[in-house]
């Protein structure tokens, strides 16, 4: 029996990955060579880019020209959106949650 888990297969459960960092928070997506976190620029990005398995979000990560963040982890979320995650299946998943354009905040509602 290995210790190494098998990264070749999808997560268990027909859960999908979000790559997450304690730091910047949840990975939301490059664009013109730069990655978009939830804790530093969200950019109204609704929801988070999903992997099916280890081993398919280790590669995206090994191909990252900056090289992997230290502190980045993949944490189990329900892709509730063909392929990506919302904010709320990624509070649901343990996640902190963002502020992007569609969510309502009180300096929007009515007094």
């Amino acid at each position: 029996m290995s210790a190494t888990p098998d990264t070749s297969t999808p997560h268990p459960d027909g859960a999908s990955l979000v790559i997450y960092d304690a730091e910047m928070g949840v990975f939301l997506g490059f664009c013109l060579g730069l990655a978009f976190w939830s804790n530093l620029d969200p950019v109204g990005q609704p929801a988070a880019p999903t992997f099916t398995s280890h081993k398919e979000a280790e590669s995206f990560l090994d191909a990252w020209g900056d090289g992997r963040p230290a502190g980045a982890t993949l944490v189990p979320v329900v892709a509730d959106q063909n392929g990506y995650a919302s904010v709320a299946a990624c509070v649901a998943a343990g996640l902190p949650g963002w502020v992007d354009e569609q969510t309502p905040v009180a300096n929007q509602l009515p007094l």
